[in-house]
This record gives structure tokens, C-alpha cells and sequence, in this order.
């Protein structure tokens, strides 16, 4: 059983905690809060020590620190965590550039720790059945791959326990913005699909309804090699959503109806057999597949230190999320296509 501490427990630091069970082979064991009234309200869910200081969090008997605080301190927290001898999970985004996660990269590496990213729609449903009719190659090889999560929540800028008291999500010196809210989750599907990195992007940022400090609409499209192409959009101003999928390939085509809930169900697949049969599927995924927000990370963590799952998120792969999520924002400032150099 794997001893884990939360950092910020917040809306999401819940979500962490919900997660750390028995049958996962994790247990939490202690808190770091700094909000006074909130560490009266965990004291009562949580019978585990609670602390306000960082380092004396840090000095307990863990295996784990999972920092779940706002973007900006991802990378301190990180690096404070792996040189006092803990292993690490952070919150998605890794950091807020590309220079920040090469930090924390050396810091894991120096102290010979696990750094990993909480990538959590790499467990979605709706991905989970995309890259298995890819590797089937029903759909063909691929030509287009268009990402869309196309939403218009009240709640998305009070996201969080202090709610409108605070609306983070949409303040610069946090980090907020939807770049780096669904780009983390958008680029890095993108990335584990195409098995590599992009040519270049060129992307465009929006600030329309919610805020002017930071972005509440991204487009990026991203040119692979043979002439692919990935598009990637995030908006909380869609009334009308977008398909969550549209992808086509030489054979078929895969869509993916979008949805007011994120939590996407109603797939469509239509394709030729090599013998020239048309087949057309529907299927709704719900109970068929899993979904990130089911903790299908923390259920594969232990299987994968022990060595009974190949595949997890290694830190190294979410570095190079980030470098998109950069290229991103500066094609936007530069209204250029950004080569990946």
C-alpha cells in the first residue's frame, strides 16, 4: 500500500483523494492546506494530519506528494517535493513553459524519483475506442484528426472551493486560461495518437465572454508528417457543441458527437473491410468503456511501478505537451506558423 499526501485540496485535491483507495493499493496519509477555514471543513471528512507548512508536509512518511495547486506552482512544489526524497504526481499542466518542466525533469532525474503527470483523459472512454479503431486500422491511415470540446458552463471561471471568490481559471497570475485548462488533455491525445511530435503549429487565442486577462477559446492546427493534419479547439463559448471527435481516414471515417456534459458517449464509425463491405456502427460508450474521470490513472499507478503495465505518462512526454501549449500561444502573439524546431 503506497502512503499518499495531497498539496492543495481543493475541488480537484477531492477528486485525488476519492481515488486513493485499498483496491487501488494507495492510502491517503497526510494534507497540505494553506487555507485556514478550509482545513476546518477537511478536518471533518479527513482523518489524516493536516498541514499548513509545505516542509513539514514534505517530512512525513510518504511515498507520494501529489500537487494539486494552481498552475504557477506546479514547478516549486515539484522540485521541493523530489528533493526532499518524494516521489511526485502533479496536476496537469506539467508547469507553465517548456524550460519549467526540463527543471523538473533534472530534479527527478538527480533524485532518481517518478515525476508524473495526472494526464487523466488518457483513461477517456471516447479515446480509449479511438486509438483501438486506429490500431485496427478500420478507419485506414489517417488523414484528419479534428479535437473539439466545445462547451458554455457558468461554472467553468468559479471552478473550484472558493468559487467566484476566487475565480482562478480565469486569472493570468494563476495560470488560467483554456490553453491551459483542456490544452493539456487535448495536445497530449493528439501526441499519443500521431506517436509523434508535430512539424509546426499555428494556433489562435481568443478572449471573447469570460475574462481579458486570459484566453476562453483556443484553435491550434498541427501538420505532421505525410501531410497530416490535427486540430485541437477548447471553448467554454459553445452553446452548440462540436463534435468531440471528427477523425477521417482512407477507409472511414470516426465521429464522436459532442455533448454540454464532458463526459462523451454516441460514437459513429463508417468504413469499408478490405473486401470492400461497408460497415456503419454505432455505439454508446457509457458502461463499454471507462473514463478518466473514473480514476482509471491512480487503478493502472502500482500495476505499472510493479511492472504488469507498460504504458503510463511518462514525465517526458508531458514536457513536450507543454512545448505545444508554447508554440500555441506564441503563433497566437505572432499570427505566424511556428516550426518545431
Amino acid at each position: 500500500m503506497l502512503k499518499m499526501g495531497i498539496v492543495g485540496m481543493g475541488k480537484m485535491g477531492e477528486f485525488h483523494a476519492s481515488w486513493m483507495t485499498p483496491e487501488n493499493q494507495l492510502e491517503l496519509t497526510a494534507i497540505c492546506e494553506k487555507n485556514e477555514d478550509r482545513i476546518v471543513q477537511l478536518r471533518k471528512k479527513f482523518p489524516v494530519p493536516i498541514f499548513q507548512n509545505v516542509d513539514q508536509f514534505l517530512n512525513t512518511d510518504i511515498d507520494f506528494a501529489v500537487i494539486v495547486t494552481t498552475h504557477e506552482s506546479h514547478e516549486a512544489l515539484t522540485i521541493k517535493a523530489l528533493n526532499a526524497g518524494k516521489n511526485v504526481i502533479v496536476e496537469k499542466p506539467m508547469s507553465m513553459t517548456y524550460e519549467s518542466t526540463i527543471r523538473m525533469i533534472e530534479a527527478a532525474e538527480r533524485n532518481q524519483k517518478h515525476l508524473f503527470v495526472h494526464q487523466s483523459s488518457r483513461w477517456d472512454r471516447d479515446f480509449l475506442l479511438l486509438k483501438e479503431v486506429i490500431q485496427l486500422g478500420k478507419i485506414g491511415e489517417l488523414l484528419l484528426v479534428e479535437s473539439n470540446v466545445t462547451l458554455c458552463d457558468k461554472g467553468w471561471p468559479s471552478w473550484g472551493i472558493e468559487g467566484m471568490k476566487n475565480p482562478w481559471r480565469v486569472k493570468a497570475q494563476y495560470g488560467g486560461g483554456m490553453l491551459y485548462d483542456w490544452g493539456p488533455h487535448l495536445v497530449d491525445e493528439i501526441l499519443v495518437l500521431m506517436g509523434k511530435d508535430p512539424l509546426g503549429v499555428y494556433g489562435v487565442l481568443q478572449n471573447g465572454i469570460w475574462s481579458k486577462e486570459v484566453d476562453d477559446t483556443f484553435f491550434c492546427s498541427m501538420r505532421f508528417e505525410n501531410n497530416i493534419v490535427c486540430i485541437i479547439k477548447a471553448s467554454n463559448n459553445g452553446r452548440l457543441p462540436a463534435p468531440r471527435w471528427y477523425v477521417m481516414g482512407t477507409r472511414g471515417t470516426f465521429i464522436v458527437q459532442g455533448r454540454n456534459d464532458p463526459i462523451w458517449n454516441d460514437v459513429e464509425i463508417l468504413y469499408e473491410k478490405e473486401d470492400g463491405e461497408r460497415m456503419h456502427e454505432k455505439i454508446e460508450l457509457i458502461d463499454v468503456k471507462e473514463s478518466g474521470i473514473e480514476g482509471g490513472f491512480y487503478r493502472d499507478l502500482v500495476p505499472f511501478l510493479e511492472g504488469k503495465k507498460k504504458e503510463f505518462v511518462s514525465m517526458y512526454e508531458s514536457s513536450k505537451v507543454i512545448k505545444v501549449l508554447e508554440m500555441i500561444k506564441k503563433s497566437s502573439q505572432e499570427n505566424r506558423f511556428i516550426p518545431n524546431y
